[in-house]
């Protein structure tokens, strides 16, 4: 039994599969771990989504994380006390090196099963992240990335056996762009939030060959995407993240030096033309003019 990935071409809205992709792996070790009480897949499944209402109620905007285990209902295993499932001994990795890389407060799988598998190996390293997410590496924190790249690249063991890398649990909240034009306090403060609404908006923040290239702006008008050799393009036409700031022009992220800028012409509450920046340090600039008068603002 093989799951491939389906996805659907932003140009023809054709369905295709990805061959290079599958879930079959994920169920055929994940649905043997536990069984759900039900004398068929079908009395599994209905305790199996009951359960969940607890996780709907307390947990909604997580919900989905537990019903991804779903397919483990249906998944064939010995379901009887007679003949368990049988469990292959402990991965020991005798022979060669084996790095382990776990977070503290990682969602998916929970620490203890890292300890456990660091336990049982008999040349083993355990890297740790204290708070951190479900994958460390690769996630620019240099204390992790630097230790499984020599590992990798240069076969450089950890100079000790386990290692503690400080990590934090969750970024800094970042709001919604308010409703209405008219509560922001200034024209930097309106092109902070729509920065930030283009930056995790999750069709451009996921980015990737197969993703739609526009997107409707909650407000009206539409804003477009692609990436170059150099970075990040935009196309805002009419694109209102707030009702009463509509904006139409274009902007780019430059991949060289990181820096981000928008050049817009902008329509609601007042009209204008208008320039926007922010460097790779996080300064924030705009400039142009706005209801008649001229503006020039920095933080």
């Amino acid at each position: 039994m093989v799951y491939n990935a389906l996805y659907l071409n932003p140009d023809t809205f054709e369905v295709f599969i990805d061959l290079s992709y599958s879930d079959a792996i994920y169920y055929g070790v994940t649905c043997r771990d536990y069984a759900e009480p039900g004398n068929t897949p079908q009395e599994q499944a209905a305790n199996f989504i009951k359960e969940g209402d607890e996780i709907d109620t307390s947990l909604p905007r997580l919900a989905s994380v537990f019903y991804g285990d779903l397919p483990c209902t249906y998944w064939p295993y010995p379901q009887d006390d007679s003949h368990p499932a049988p469990f292959a001994e402990p991965f020991r990795g005798e022979g060669f090196p084996t790095l382990v890389l776990n977070a503290t407060t990682d969602p998916a799988t929970p620490y203890s099963g890292a300890q456990s598998v660091y336990s049982n190996l008999t040349d083993g390293y355990l890297v740790t992240e204290v708070g951190g997410p479900h994958v460390i590496f690769s996630w620019g924190l240099e204390c992790v990335d630097s230790l499984v790249t020599d590992f990798l690249v240069q076969d450089k063991m950890p100079a000790q056996r386990e290692t503690l890398c400080e990590g934090v649990v969750a970024d800094e909240f970042v709001p919604l762009a308010p409703a209405n034009a008219a509560d922001y306090a200034d024209l930097l403060e309106a092109f902070t939030a729509v920065d930030n609404e283009i930056n995790y908006l999750p069709e451009y923040y996921y980015i990737s060959s197969t993703t739609a290239r526009a997107i409707a702006c909650p407000y009206g008008g539409t804003f477009a995407f692609d990436s170059g050799d150099t970075g990040d393009h935009y196309i805002f036409t009419n694109c209102a993240f707030s009702n009463g700031f509509a904006m139409t022009g274009g902007g780019e992220y430059n991949a060289g030096d990181g820096s981000f800028m928008l050049e817009v012409d902008v329509t609601g509450l007042r009209d204008g033309s208008l320039t926007y920046t922010r460097d790779n340090e996080g300064s924030l600039h705009v400039s142009g003019t706005y209801g008649g008068g001229t503006g020039d603002l920095s933080e």
